[in-house]
């Protein structure tokens, strides 16, 4: 039987380089990260299992699931100079947590050549910098709707910590989660009428150009770093959020209407589908490592780790 060793959710963003030489804007949240990283030396993990979500680069609306497995192979895309390549694999615990939550009831994807981009492979890059610990990708969809309820998040998170627990193979497994808090992303989602017709072609047909737009995201961000870009962020709504989860009050949580969250923190907080579904796995009380608001990272930047 496998032990869940601890848990670390935290945000990502285009903007942070990987660096835990930040001055200014950015270090609070780092300092957090450099002591979850910490904990995760501390509790020597043999297999990540990380949940997150993918900005489609990998996953796109001609067949677009609410949550996808990678088990066999899982390629880091190296999107904003995050990882790029092969990232090494936990297999036999994904087969095992695959098997496990369709007898559940849940209906994920499954993927032998999984894609990541930052969205799975920042947080496993600052949290390993070896790079070997092996990983189960549990993508969670957050880019777009039709998006799985928050509740359902959660609920698919106990049940992939029930798999994990119940692994004959594995042995001490961390859980990740990745995404958010607030933030403000340009549309992409094929429901929102302030998404751009050709946006709408490229998040439905573009799996054949996605290393083109890649490429000119990578080049936008680039150019927007020496434009002192100030991203909208609700640090109000984020500390609100990381104080439920450290007081357990997941009941208000996931009572939030994902309209009124999206109003409040931004397109970009529904990312934090995969902290639920991370919090779900790991079943135990959190603490807040640290959150800074960076606006010029466009995100409200925030770090939480087991108890």
């Amino acid at each position: 039987m496998a032990d869940i060793v601890g848990l670390v959710a935290l945000s990502h963003s285009p903007f942070w380089d990987l660096s835990f030489d930040v001055e200014g804007a950015g270090a609070e949240f780092v300092r957090g990260v450099k002591a979850a990283r910490e904990l995760v030396a501390e509790k020597k993990p043999d297999a990540f299992v990380i949940f997150g979500p993918d900005h489609f680069r990998n996953f796109f609306y001609d067949v677009l699931p609410p949550f996808c497995i990678g088990v066999e192979k899982i390629t880091g895309f190296g999107d904003y100079k995050s990882p790029k390549g092969t990232i090494p694999t936990a297999e036999t615990l994904g087969r095992e947590i695959y098997a496990s939550v369709i007898e559940q009831g849940f209906d994920p994807a499954f993927s032998l050549n999984m894609g990541v981009d930052h969205g799975i492979s920042q947080p496993y890059a600052a949290l390993d910098q070896g790079r070997d610990t092996p990983v189960v990708a549990v993508m969670v969809n957050a880019g777009g709707a039709p998006r799985p309820p928050l509740r359902r998040c959660h609920e698919f998170g106990q049940a992939v910590g029930k798999a994990i627990r119940a692994s004959d193979k594995a042995k001490r497994v961390m859980v990740l989660g990745s995404g958010g808090l607030s933030h403000w992303v340009r549309p992409v989602s094929e429901d929102d009428p302030q998404t751009p017709e050709e946006m709408r072609d490229y998040v439905i047909n573009g799996r054949e150009r996605v290393v083109e737009y890649s490429a000119m995201r990578d080049a936008s961000l680039e150019a927007r770093k020496t434009e002192d870009v100030q991203g909208r962020v609700n640090a109000e709504w984020d500390r609100w959020f990381l104080a439920a989860l450290e007081a357990g009050d997941l009941k208000s949580v996931l009572a939030l209407d994902p309209q009124k969250m999206e109003e409040a923190a931004g397109n970009g907080s529904h990312e934090v589908r995969a902290w639920l579904a991370a919090i779900g796995a790991w079943g135990g009380p959190v603490r807040t490592m640290s959150y800074e608001p960076v606006p010029r990272w466009v995100t409200g930047m925030g770090c939480i780790a087991s108890r």
